[in-house]
């Protein structure tokens, strides 16, 4: 990737990171009622529509972070990069989809059903498989490449595991806005110019002995 390209995948982690972020967090604070009464809100689908808006934009950015490590830590970065990309496709933006705009078509339409569409707790599992260990791949090679800040691999790995707490509500978005956090730090850092150091990693033979 170019110079340009990086900057504007830098820009796509800030702006999706901020629009998902916001989306949600308006959803869950406009949208009035609990359980499936939520999905009757006139701004639900709304706002969770501009969430996954931002979930795409932030996906189209993942990129910035294989240009900022470079050869660092390549294969964690690789496998991370990987199942960051799924979880945000399967879970956010698919699922997102479903509660977004199916349910609340469902409850209009005779309800939702108690079961799940044959086929489905699988692919629910194999994405929350994937998110777990992309997620956590991609803090430990935020922590050895050492071209952001610690705690941004330690909030990608503390993602995955939020989202297995059960929290209620809104809560249980927590585990998103530790995700976007991260991902928003990388933008700026790359956007900024700090980390892109780390496109030519290797330092030159003799480097050293010029100048």
């Amino acid at each position: 990737m170019n110079d340009t390209r990086v900057r504007l995948a830098g820009w796509a982690l800030i702006v999706g990171a901020v629009v998902a972020s916001a989306g949600y967090l308006a959803a869950n604070a406009l949208a009035s009622g609990t359980g499936d009464a939520r999905f009757t809100s006139p701004h639900w689908s709304l706002l969770n529509g501009i969430a996954i808006g931002g979930d795409i934009i932030a996906v189209l950015g993942l990129p910035a972070i294989l240009a900022g490590h470079g050869r660092r830590a390549e294969k964690l970065t690789m496998f991370g990069y990987v199942g960051i990309f799924a979880a945000l496709v399967m879970l956010n933006i698919a699922e997102g989809v479903i509660e977004a705009f199916v349910k609340p078509y469902l409850v209009g339409h005779g309800g939702i059903p108690s079961d799940p569409p044959a086929g489905y707790a699988i692919y629910e599992m194999f994405a929350l498989v994937l998110m777990l260990v992309g997620f956590i791949c991609m803090g430990i090679a935020v922590l050895r490449a050492k071209v952001y800040p610690w705690w941004t691999g330690v909030l990608l790995i503390a993602a995955p595991l939020a989202s297995f707490l059960g929290l209620p509500g809104g809560w249980a978005l927590i585990a998103d806005y530790l995700c976007f956090a991260a991902l928003l730090t990388i933008g700026v850092l790359t956007v900024r110019g700090s980390a892109r150091t780390a496109l030519d990693p290797q330092p030159r033979v003799g480097a050293e002995q010029q100048g």
